[in-house]
């Protein structure tokens, strides 16, 4: 995201510059994406590498009887050879298009535009406060900037306009829609979002730890898992066993014997 990569190697420790656009796909682990659990547990990528995009769609297969309908009918017409298949632009084309704009347009953020990306970014940061999760940050700030950008490169412009900046919103709502919201809560969760921990899991580790530290005065430093389960669900804590799970990942606790975990 800053455009640099930095080397600390042997005797040598550099910044060299590495500005580069990167599309990444790839499959979730259960083969079709779920918008009820957390992008996190749905594939192999650290969430701090996850963060670095700045925008992330979710390609899922919804039928539609209409849709479906018009694809199936345009295979059926390449089968029988009565359908050409041609891309809408040329890709010789395409590329010499690419390769000027990015040689010859740079365009410069009006105050207008600023303005607008401004107003968003505040307006979605003033949803956050005491319980409610924080929905964007400057990370995301900053991306709808370069969006704003490369939208008016596109047009081979030399201004970044307010029509730019609203593109760019429009973008950044679908992706945090798709990845960012949190049924438990029905608001934006930018950790969840990121690939971070969304802002319920981390209320309910908070239970869990306080339920072990109650029990570690009482009990012992090993605690039964049962004893912790019975005491984290009357708590109003579901998926108990999942919590320790991850805190056990984390190394916040770990397991002395079977069935017994302690606070690191």
């Amino acid at each position: 995201s800053l455009g640099t990569i930095s080397i600390a190697k042997a005797s040598i420790v550099a910044t060299l510059p590495a500005q580069t656009s990167i599309l990444a796909g790839g499959n979730p682990k259960l083969g079709r994406f779920d918008p009820y659990i957390p992008i996190r547990e749905q594939i192999d990528v650290d969430d701090v590498l996850l963060s670095r995009f700045d925008l992330k769609f979710a390609l899922r297969d919804v039928p539609n009887p209409e849709r479906d309908a018009v694809l199936a009918d345009h295979i059926l017409k390449m089968r029988f050879g009565e359908k050409e298949v041609t891309p809408l632009l040329d890709p010789n084309f395409l590329r010499k298009y690419i390769a000027y704009a990015r040689a010859h347009v740079h365009p410069t953020l009006t105050p207008e535009a600023g303005e607008r990306i401004k107003e968003f970014y505040l307006k979605m940061r003033a949803k956050a406060g005491g319980e409610a999760p924080v929905t964007i940050t400057l990370r995301q700030y900053e991306a709808l900037i370069r969006l704003a950008e490369a939208s008016a490169r596109v047009r081979l412009s030399d201004k970044v306009t307010v029509e730019d900046a609203e593109r760019a919103i429009h973008l950044m709502k679908v992706s945090l829609r798709q990845f960012g919201f949190d049924p438990e809560t029905g608001m934006i969760d930018i950790d969840r979002a990121e690939g971070g921990i969304p802002t319920t899991q981390r209320s309910k580790i908070r239970i869990v730890l306080d339920v072990i530290e109650e029990l570690t005065k009482s009990i012992g430093k090993m605690i039964p898992v049962e004893d912790v389960i019975k005491r984290a669900k009357e708590e109003g804590v579901d998926e108990v066993e999942d919590i320790i799970r991850r805190m056990k990942e984390e190394g916040l606790i770990f397991e002395p014997k079977p069935n017994f975990i302690q606070k690191t």
